[in-house]
């Protein structure tokens, strides 16, 4: 499989590293000094692309694929905003896109641990917390991987109806809002704890990165399962189907 990266900087490299170890060819990376324009994309002779750019870059890395007729990959996160416009560019140009706010397998199947004990708990009286850390890099905050989980504990604790992350100075939050906190510092790769606390006892999940392999893999995974599908798919919601891949 010929693959493009749209966005070569860490993640990009790392990528790069699980797709030639899968067997696959790296033919066109694009980056800041380098953008991935449409000419660019049709001449690379690439089977499917792989995002890791720049939220604001998202829009018209989309664009460029759905113009070549290129299945794409994305684990951007923090364009939430632009969900509806990236889906109809998709389904217009009848190519397949995975989007992702974290491609680890381990972190999808922490979700599906984090959806099934929430249920658990549901009717025992918790209350529940979600804190992620990340490298004091990261721009955006909480994390697509946090916003998931809280969608994750929401679907199954009925004492939560909606998450927050900020709070007007000197509020706390309503009782039937999840907050969640967030750290930036130093290298964190990635970590993400569910809490689960009574007047009696504590319960904690976490799901720790311990490098970007597992992010990499799972992208180049996700583009092995979409090349010759159509619609635009969440990896955390196809993750039985892309692990049966065949």
């Amino acid at each position: 499989m010929n693959i493009a990266l749209l966005g070569y900087g860490k993640m990009g490299h790392e990528i790069e590293a699980a797709a030639l170890a899968a067997g696959h060819h790296i033919v066109a990376t694009f980056d800041i000094d380098r953008q991935g324009t449409l000419n660019a994309l049709r001449n690379s002779g690439a089977d499917v692309a792989i995002d890791f750019s720049q939220p604001n870059a998202v829009e018209s890395n989309v664009k460029h694929c759905a113009d070549a007729a290129l299945p794409i990959v994305i684990g951007t996160t923090g364009w939430d905003n632009a969900f509806e416009k990236v889906r109809k560019m998709v389904d217009d140009a009848g190519i397949g896109g995975v989007i992702g706010s974290n491609f680890s397998i381990g972190v999808n199947l922490f979700l599906q641990i984090v959806r099934e004990a929430s249920k658990v708990v549901s009717d025992a009286g918790y209350d529940a917390y979600i804190v992620e850390a990340h490298h004091r890099g990261k721009k955006d905050f909480p994390s697509g991987t946090a916003l998931r989980i809280g969608e994750a504990v929401l679907s199954g604790l009925k004492s939560k109806t909606k998450t927050a992350s900020e709070l007007p100075r000197g509020e706390a939050p309503a009782a039937d809002t999840l907050y969640i906190s967030s750290i930036r510092a130093g290298a964190i790769t990635g970590t993400h704890t569910v809490g689960f606390d009574s007047d009696e006892d504590s319960i904690e999940l976490t799901h720790q990165a311990k490098n970007r392999r597992g992010f990499a893999s799972g992208a180049v995974v996700a583009a092995e399962w979409i090349v010759g599908k159509k619609g635009l798919y969440r990896f955390e919601e196809h993750i039985k189907d892309i692990l049966e891949r065949t």
